[in-house]
């Protein structure tokens, strides 16, 4: 299993924007065949470091989600 740790500078005036942001890649990440297990908006701590983490079984199935990713229109 291959666990994808993403890191985001986020403006603390706007967190808002990145829910939205979250919320949208929430629905994109498993319909192209990756496991979200979550979106971390700062809540303590940073004000302005938030994460996704998701898991894909293998490298192979990575690179077939980046492709679907790619094609789908709603990502």
């Amino acid at each position: 299993m291959i666990a994808c740790f993403i890191r985001y500078e986020i403006d603390p005036f706007n967190v808002a924007e990145f829910e939205r942001y979250a919320r949208a890649w929430g629905e994109a990440i498993p319909r192209c065949g990756a496991d979200l297990i979550g979106y971390f908006a700062p809540h303590e701590g940073s004000a302005t470091t938030a994460y996704g983490v998701y898991t894909v079984a293998d490298l192979a199935a990575y690179e077939a989600y980046r492709a679907r990713l790619r094609s789908d229109p709603r990502a």
